[in-house]
């Protein structure tokens, strides 16, 4: 047990001194906050407590002069980080507090935290304090701990943050909170004669320093080394004197007073040797009696904790195992010690687990893999994160490894979950859009398609107004039973998928040789016929009626041209009244012409300069509601002088589909250059961006990176405040090719967001590989948010699964009040949309 103590000291954070003195320090103000009995003021106003007695001691030998200054916990950290302190005892270190403060190497104190309950609270584990109102002492390292927990187990803990540890037990005594957190000192103490327990929640082993200013009193810092290291070199010293007076031990044997007389004459006629005895014997039972303790709270620390943790020597055999260990193979702790591999495990498995074990021992350095454990019983599988360092002996001598195997089946069952969304429709379990452009990328890749294959598309008619007559959860079984009815119409290798809201499709290889194959329309027909058999949703007979969209593979050039063929064939058969088929033919491709028509207003739009900018504001917000506007999105106006305005819907992906991207992104770059200046008097700060829609053309034009470079290069500023927002189309054909460009881009400096994340496109890869800043969640999640359950688990999949890989999320779209407020209870704290700003010119938002 001594062995696991030394380890986990050993990971433990700390900060080493400086070894440049300052000056002699002759006056230090302490700041002291109320935490019995680590720290506290006494009657008088003078330092005490452990911590406190400890600092006074080594004032005394340094001739320094300490004046208490009383304070808060978070107003202490303060008060040392503007200087108004010199010192503050009982500092845990954190990530963040070593940016502002510096302490000694040797810990002062050891100490851990646990959660304290009314003993009617039955609180046993984590899970338990869901919901549950707990007190924390605000900007303690039990508050941080708490809302890592809460993000990474996705529990909701209600933390009450308080000025102290005393005022959050006694809001648990008055039935305000549920439960408060604390360290062991304080809490033990507190509970005594009171209706409160200690929870088998312990968490946080933690050492405890003396902590100063970063940069400054590096000659306190060093003195108080010296002073900690020769204390607890001798048992004798005043630093286990003020340990045993504020910890006394309670069970010392008292004994009646005539057995003191009768002891009294025994070392009178013994000449001291039994006082010597007693003496020893008594010393000897309270370091025995503190072993012991300090093992018992460092078990309960060990059996806690949600992993296996275990020590084999160096022949392998295991020296000790928590209880995580014996759940996982279904034996006592006792056990497990002494055995080896051999006996515990399967032969692949133990050889296995052998040669990583040979490894840490043969190399001495530290081991992480993945192994999966099958349960004997069950035959469930179960994935591990193992962690193996070797174990070292005060004299460097190897004594064995030490292990650590955390359960990660769930978080790998999570990352399944989001790549099933990623490609599946989580109402009907279809493929989505990103299945089909992935069949048909495929076979246009391949070439593996003739005059027989045939995309349809199939649009529910009214649909809105069915699900606005019954409800959305009438129209979810509606949706469930329509892709069910079209894929039994369909073969086994015939692929069928929901593209979004209430449209299907289905690719087929039936062996039709036209459009006008009697075969065919019979086909399309009996389709037609299963589809609009009444559908028994919630005791009603529902009869809806379809339109369906047809496109021969054959007669397009690409997968992009047949799924806007097949769009615009059923987009022609709604126009007819719906209840009907349509095939792409000669009268869709009138509409391709006037599509030309306006293709050639565009080029003389461009040529003429007749394009604009508007800027619509994206904002940060919080569960108070207060917004800060952060930043833009760039977007392209156009009003010709015959048609008027025409929308960005229309004419971009004209652009895109005939090589004018390119243009288009030159005039978008060149004008946000030039609105720089003005841009920045909209802020009130430096900290914005302004985004800029970047498509596949355009990053994967030849001068794409060189146009970048020169106008970073006349306009540094540029690199700091732009923000490219791409959709994966840009990454389907050659993702190598564009993870490398973007990887060139952000050395520069310059930021990438993932563009309508969540439709059903998106493949984790993407966010492995690419350096994205943020997700931006599609307006079509944000529309139905509140009305829709599998929107609002898909926009909540998607803020966990950013959160994780540390990405910032934004949605836009936000129409309602209603909207922004669910989103960020949901932990989306970035808007875009309507309710709070439309596109405007660049001057209407510096007068706004």
């Amino acid at each position: 047990m001594r062995i696991i103590l030394t380890f986990l000291i050993g990971l433990s954070l700390y900060v080493p001194a400086s070894d440049v003195f300052a000056d002699s320090v002759k006056h230090l103000k302490v700041g002291v906050y109320s935490n019995p009995p680590k720290l506290m003021l006494s009657d008088q106003g003078e330092l005490s407590g452990i911590l406190g007695d400890l600092l006074v001691q080594i004032s005394e030998q340094e001739g320094w002069q300490l004046q208490p200054v009383p304070c808060e916990f978070a107003e202490c950290l303060d008060l040392l980080r503007q200087g108004e302190i010199d010192i503050l005892p009982d500092v845990a270190m954190t990530q963040v507090r070593a940016e502002f403060l510096s302490v000694h190497t040797e810990p002062a104190l050891l100490s851990w935290s646990k959660i304290y309950a009314r003993r009617d609270s039955k609180i046993r584990d984590i899970f338990d304090l869901e919901n549950k109102r707990i007190a924390v002492v605000d900007g303690s390292v039990q508050q941080s701990y708490l809302i890592d927990i809460a993000t990474g187990f996705d529990t909701p803990l209600l933390l009450v943050p308080v000025p102290s540890f005393e005022d959050g037990f006694k809001r648990l005594l008055d039935e305000k909170v549920d439960a408060v957190a604390s360290n062991q000192f304080f809490g033990d103490n507190f509970l005594v004669g009171k209706p409160l327990e200690s929870t088998p929640i312990v968490f946080m082993p933690t050492e405890l320093y003396y902590g100063v200013a970063k940069g400054t009193h590096k000659d306190v810092l060093k003195a108080i080394d010296v002073a900690l290291k020769s204390l607890k070199a001798n048992s004798n010293s005043v630093y286990f004197e003020v340990l045993e007076r504020y910890m006394p031990v309670n069970n010392t044997i008292r004994l009646p007073k005539w057995i003191w007389y009768v002891m009294s004459a025994l070392v009178l006629l013994t000449i001291g040797f039994v006082v010597f005895n007693r003496m020893l014997t008594r010393r000897v039972a309270e370091k025995t009696h503190q072993l012991e303790v300090s093992e018992k709270r460092l078990e309960v620390i060990l059996n806690s904790v949600d992993a296996c943790i275990f020590i084999k020597d160096c022949d392998l055999n295991y020296q000790y195992a928590n209880q995580r260990c014996a759940d996982l193979l279904r034996l006592p702790v006792e056990q497990i010690t002494g055995y080896n591999d051999q006996e515990l495990f399967s032969q692949p498995m133990a050889a296995f687990l052998n040669e990583k074990d040979r490894y840490v021992l043969s190399t001495g350095k530290r081991l992480a893999y993945q192994e999966q454990h099958t349960d004997a019983e069950t035959g469930e599988e179960r994935l591990f994160w193992s962690v193996k360092v070797p174990l070292t002996a005060p004299d460097g001598r190897l004594i064995g490894i030490c292990g650590i195997a955390t359960d990660v089946s769930e978080y790998e069952a999570l990352k399944s979950e989001v790549q099933k969304l990623a490609n599946f429709d989580p109402l009907t379990n279809l493929g989505n859009r990103r299945t089909l452009i992935d069949r048909l990328a495929e076979r246009y890749g391949e070439k593996a398609f003739g005059s027989s294959d045939w995309l349809m598309f199939i649009d529910i008619d009214q649909f809105k107004t069915l699900n606005d007559r019954y409800g959305h959860d009438v129209g979810d079984q509606l949706l469930s039973q329509v892709g069910e009815r079209i894929k039994s119409h369909c073969k086994d290798d015939e692929f069928v998928g929901r593209l979004g809201a209430d449209e299907f499709y289905c690719l087929s290889q039936v062996s039709f040789q036209t459009a006008s194959s009697s075969d065919l329309k019979e086909w399309l027909n009996q389709l037609m016929v299963k589809l609009e058999k009444p559908f028994l949703i919630a005791g009603e007979q529902l009869s809806v009626s379809f339109s369906v969209g047809v496109v021969s593979l054959f007669d397009c050039k690409d997968y992009i041209e047949a799924m806007k063929a097949a769009d615009l064939s059923v987009q022609q058969a709604k126009v007819a009244g719906g209840r009907c088929i349509r095939f792409f033919n000669e009268q869709m491709q009138e509409e391709f012409n006037h599509r030309q028509v306006l293709l050639d207003a565009l080029k003389s739009a461009i040529s003429m300069n007749q394009l604009s900018l508007a800027y619509q504001p994206q904002f940060c917000t919080d569960a108070t509601s207060e917004t800060k506007r952060i930043g833009f999105e760039a977007l392209l106006r156009w009003v010709d002088e015959e048609k008027g305005y025409i929308s960005p819907g229309d004419f971009i992906p004209l652009a895109e589909s005939n090589g004018l991207m390119p243009k288009l992104n030159r005039f978008v770059m060149e004008q946000v250059m030039n609105d720089i200046d003005a841009l920045s008097e909209c802020f009130s700060d430096d900290n914005w961006v302004v985004a800029i829609n970047v498509s596949a053309s355009q990053i994967k034009a030849d001068d794409f990176l060189r146009d970048l470079k020169q106008r970073v290069e006349a306009e540094p500023r540029l690199a700091q405040h732009l923000e490219l927002e791409i959709t994966e189309s840009v990454l389907i054909d050659d993702i190598d090719a564009v993870a490398k460009l973007m990887r060139e881009v952000s050395s520069m400096g310059i930021q990438f967001a993932l563009d309508d994340f969540g439709t059903g496109y998106s493949s984790l890869i993407y966010l492995k590989l690419l350096p994205f800043r943020r997700l931006k969640i599609d307006q079509g999640f944000v529309r139905d948010l509140l009305n829709d359950r599998s929107d609002e688990a898909i926009v909540k999949t998607v803020i966990a699964l950013a959160n994780g890989l540390g990405l910032e999320t934004i949605a836009e779209g936000v129409e309602t009040e209603e909207q922004q407020h669910r989103l960020v209870k949901l932990g989306c704290y970035q808007l875009q949309g309507f309710y709070l700003g439309r596109p405007e010119p660049l001057a209407h938002w510096q007068k706004h």
